[in-house]
């Protein structure tokens, strides 16, 4: 396998091409920032192809996308790389999607005589820069084998993990517990730092206990320690992993307990404005938000009764009405919401400071804007059940 295209030349794609380079590969690097595919040029690589042609013209092709939506039309579109693959071409996907994304991309393929592998990585930036990463892989056997010199040149950790899809489970549940620990390092060091103790003795002493993890090692001496937060990987991509993880667990019949609260908590540093900046930053989101609770009180939950005023502008503006429970539920504010069997209305529980903040929102809600719904604002005492 001599010649192979690479699309997706951001903070991992580019030193992984660099790398293919570096092993020998004719390598072709297409992105949308022009910028990069100059860097590229720059490290040996070669440029000016469009998608459809290097699906026509190369061995392999491989993405390394930021999101499922970026996937599905570089692989699906007219000018993509499926409908313009030759038989023979083995495809290969670096992006964090889900797993039915990735079995709906792999019988695609097949039914043009095309291979297609799911290999997300691990590892970041760093990884990537080294070759060091981690790069676990769904689809058929025979076309991982064909596929292993070239994830041998951008990873030292490769592995057949079964069939399609199969590689992208094992990275959504890397994600589940990169999350978590990252929400782990954040709140130990926001209550080590409030102590007044030695930061950096806190780290190493954890370092050398059961608390010991590389999220705690990279996130402290390659971001904390230095106050500095430009994104290796960041957080709202781990957001979107989160997303991806909480819907795979739901088909699962899984219930992500730990995981659920992680996830909100990530959704409001990015309602926030933390989302471009390394996941890291979520010790800053956290220090942040105690010092704004010290000042202004602690989020208080708040839950809204929506009693029916009009049934027939309730079903009309009930998509719209979803659609704005979504915006709310993904920027951190809704803690849950449901409807009365009986007709009599709908409940709504926020998240906020005060009742002014939620009397805000629930004016935007279309029920109340067109009328369909009359609302009450009660401040509410959670207590949450066991189990």
């Amino acid at each position: 396998m001599k010649k192979i295209g690479f699309i997706g030349l951001g903070n991992m794609g580019l030193p992984m091409a660099v790398n293919l380079v570096k092993a020998g590969f004719e390598v072709y690097g297409l992105n949308r920032s022009k910028g990069a595919e100059e860097k590229f040029a720059q490290a040996g690589g070669k440029t000016g192809l469009t998608r459809a042609q290097l699906a026509a013209e190369m061995d392999m092709v491989i993405t390394c996308l930021p999101m499922p939506a970026d996937v599905e039309a570089v692989y699906t579109a007219e000018d993509g790389l499926i409908p313009n693959g030759r038989p023979g071409l083995l495809l290969v996907d670096c992006s964090t999607v889900g797993p039915e994304l990735n079995r709906r991309l792999f019988d695609a393929a097949a039914a043009r005589g095309i291979a297609f592998l799911d290999a997300p990585v691990s590892g970041g930036t760093v990884g990537a820069a080294e070759g060091t990463l981690s790069i676990m892989v769904g689809g058929e056997r025979e076309a991982f084998d064909r596929a292993r010199p070239a994830f041998e040149a951008m990873g030292k950790q490769i592995y057949y993990v079964g069939p399609s899809g199969s590689g992208s489970v094992v990275k959504l549940i890397n994600q589940l517990m990169v999350g978590i620990h990252t929400q782990a390092v954040s709140e130990a060091l926001a209550l080590g730092r409030k102590a007044g103790l030695d930061e950096a003795a806190l780290v190493d002493i954890l370092m050398a206990s059961f608390a010991s993890s590389r999220m705690l090692d990279r996130h402290y001496s390659g971001f904390i320690a230095k106050e500095a937060y430009d994104p290796g990987f960041a957080i709202k991509l781990l957001g979107k992993d989160l997303d991806l993880a909480a819907e795979m667990a739901e088909k699962s019949g899984v219930r992500l307990k730990a995981g659920a609260r992680v996830r909100s908590l990530f959704h409001r540093a990015i309602a926030s404005g933390y989302g471009d900046r390394d996941m890291a930053a979520m010790f800053r989101f956290q220090t942040d938000e105690d010092a704004k609770e010290s000042e202004a009180g602690p989020i208080k939950h708040y839950a809204v009764f929506l009693p029916m005023k009009d049934a027939e502008k309730s079903d009309r503006f009930r998509p719209e009405h979803l659609q704005f429970l979504a915006e709310q539920r993904a920027a951190g504010r809704l803690f849950a919401n449901g409807r009365f069997t009986d007709g009599a209305g709908g409940l709504v529980i926020y998240k906020a400071r005060s009742y002014e903040e939620v009397e805000n929102w629930v004016k935007q809600d279309p029920y109340i804007v067109h009328g369909a719904r009359g609302y009450e604002i009660h401040e509410w005492d959670v207590v949450p059940a066991e189990g």
